[in-house]
């Protein structure tokens, strides 16, 4: 029997989930090249057995699956017309970056264009979940093109959940982040009323677990509040920005979503006291600043 060839993997951006996403892929046998704007921070990876190219189009002109893991709309907007310019016919572009509705409907059409398939995918998880191949990835286009890329998503990820077509994934992902990034908000508000009311956190910790009303992201993040010890898994900047998507997004479907206003000016007034590339869990400095 005539062996599989291994599948072809280039990642671009190799930031706290690229960089691990590239070793698990390689790991699990497949053929990674990486690139990345600062091309020093990608040269570690040489050590694993990782190609890092000095360019987009070198790192996908032989690629079967191309991923894109950076931090926002125009950094996929500078890396797009060099990657498809650059993919050969029939090539899967995952678009894992977390980007608006509209930009995420542009890019389907460009790779539509250009004769690659398009999937929208991003992920859940932070920097401990991707280290440990523990992604959720929120795939969504068309199925031939999520077929072939089920080895990577096995590979980087505990579950991929198939949720629709290519669009699906950045609109469920703003969901999710509506919930998330708003319940630490409101639990960064909590822990800083605890302490004005005269109690540690651990008492309404405590107190919270054995009502039945409690959730692990209450030790995860409420800990970093309690120790002011903020290092950073997902950035407050990164955040403020994903919450300005769900904005653009609610406002698109004509949906008021007030306490998302809020967390937003929570968010700005914790980056305008300095600490945007602390962990999102840092809102809780601007709380309890009381400025």
């Amino acid at each position: 029997m005539t062996p599989t060839p291994a599948l072809r993997v280039a990642v671009l951006g190799t930031g706290t989930l690229g960089a691990p996403i590239a070793r698990n892929a390689g790991a699990a046998g497949c053929t990674v090249a990486v690139w990345n704007r600062t091309a020093e921070r990608a040269k570690p990876l040489e050590a694993h057995g990782i190609r890092v190219c000095s360019s987009v189009a070198e790192a996908v002109a032989d690629a079967d699956i191309a991923v894109s893991v950076l931090s926002d709309g125009p950094a996929v907007d500078a890396v797009a017309p060099g990657l498809l310019d650059a993919m050969r016919p029939g090539a899967v572009w995952v678009q894992s970056s977390t980007v608006g509705v509209t930009d995420t409907g542009r890019y389907a059409e460009l790779a539509d264009a250009a004769g690659v398939a398009f999937v929208d995918s991003p992920l859940l998880g932070t920097r401990t979940p991707a280290e440990n191949g523990q992604l959720v990835l929120l795939a969504s286009g068309a199925d031939e093109a999520l077929d072939s890329c089920g080895p990577f998503f096995d590979a980087i990820g505990k579950q991929t959940l198939r949720v629709g077509t290519a669009g699906a994934g950045t609109r469920l992902k703003l969901v999710v982040n509506t919930w998330l990034l708003s319940l630490v908000e409101v639990l960064a508000e909590s822990v800083a009323f605890a302490k004005a009311m005269g109690f540690e956190p651990e008492t309404f910790f405590s107190t919270i677990e054995q009502g039945g009303v409690s959730l692990p992201y209450v030790r995860l993040k409420g800990g970093a509040m309690a120790r002011e010890e903020f290092p950073p898994d997902f950035t407050l900047r990164l955040a403020h920005k994903d919450l300005r998507l769900v904005l653009d997004a609610a406002a698109g479907a004509r949906l008021p979503v007030p306490v998302v206003d809020t967390v937003v000016r929570q968010f700005e007034r914790a980056i305008g006291l300095g600490h945007g590339e602390a962990d999102y869990a840092a809102t809780y400095l601007a709380t309890r600043s009381g400025s």
